[in-house]
């Protein structure tokens, strides 16, 4: 072999692997705008969720709000609806008591001559 044909072979050998390491740096550039176009996707989609998180929460927040005031109108109904029960309960043992007194053990009679005594019948 002479020295022109070593020296076009080495030549060949370099441009073959100058061009694998131009491949090389051309995979890698590919795979990093790749991965970096991935992650702006990724972030564009995780801002969107949050996004959407934050509205659910907004609207949460005003559901809360005029259930709060619902409540607050609606406590006054419910303590007078609660007062009108316990007189109720009060009314219906004091009539139960009054019946004992009056039509048990011979308290009606007591209650019909003191009736008698203090009133007057008279037919016209």
């Amino acid at each position: 072999m002479t020295e022109a044909e070593s020296t076009q072979a080495a030549l060949l050998k370099m441009a073959q692997t100058i061009g694998g390491l131009v491949a090389s740096v051309d995979t890698l550039t590919r795979q990093w705008r790749d991965q970096d176009e991935k992650a702006s996707i990724g972030r564009r989609d995780m801002h969107q969720k949050i996004d959407r998180v934050v509205d659910d929460f907004r609207t949460l927040e005003g559901l809360v709000k005029a259930a709060i005031s619902d409540i607050a109108d609606m406590k006054p109904i419910v303590d007078a609806v609660e007062v009108a029960k316990l007189k109720a309960s009060g009314a219906l043992t004091a009539g139960r008591w009054i019946y004992w007194l009056v039509f048990g053990s011979g308290g009606g009679a007591a209650v019909l001559w003191i009736a008698s005594h203090f009133f007057q019948v008279t037919l016209k």
